[in-house]
């Protein structure tokens, strides 16, 4: 293995083991993987057709109906008829979707303060850097820092 080869394969293990300590951090009322993503997404873009989330999200639509179904269930979001299209529905975060997207954000962002603390101020820096040149992976995406 060379060089690139085994940075590529320690940065997926990292990112692995960092999506799963995430995941540890839910608390028991707290959104699935795929409710989260739904309302991330939500939050981010704002008002979709289930067609649109599905799309989005690349899953079929009777998968994201049923993710859709479980968010309504709890009031995370809210439904309206499309204005130009009747025989759509628009989608959208409620107040209550807003507040268990942003109490999975401060339990991961606390979690993730934390351990930052603990490293040496030379090793933050560090981590910043190669932050940087992470974000260059992605030169679509928002260069602003993510709520996620």
């Amino acid at each position: 293995m060379n060089e690139i080869e085994e940075t590529a394969m320690r940065l997926r293990m990292v990112f692995r083991k960092l999506s799963r300590k995430v995941d540890t951090l839910n608390e028991a009322d707290a959104p699935t993987r795929s409710e989260h993503v739904v309302l991330a997404w939500l939050d981010e873009n704002g008002l979709m057709t289930p067609s649109a989330l599905a799309v989005a999200q690349k899953v079929r639509p009777q998968t994201m109906g049923q993710t859709l179904d479980a968010l309504d269930r709890r009031r995370w979001i809210k439904r309206a008829p499309h204005p130009e299209d009747r025989r759509q529905i628009l989608i959208s975060l409620s107040p209550a979707g807003q507040k268990a997207l942003a109490k999975g954000r401060a339990l991961r962002q606390a979690w993730l303060v934390g351990e930052l603390k603990k490293a040496t101020g030379s090793d933050r820096k560090t981590l910043r850097e190669a932050l940087g040149i992470l974000e260059r992976f992605f030169p679509d995406e928002p260069k602003a820092p993510s709520k996620s």
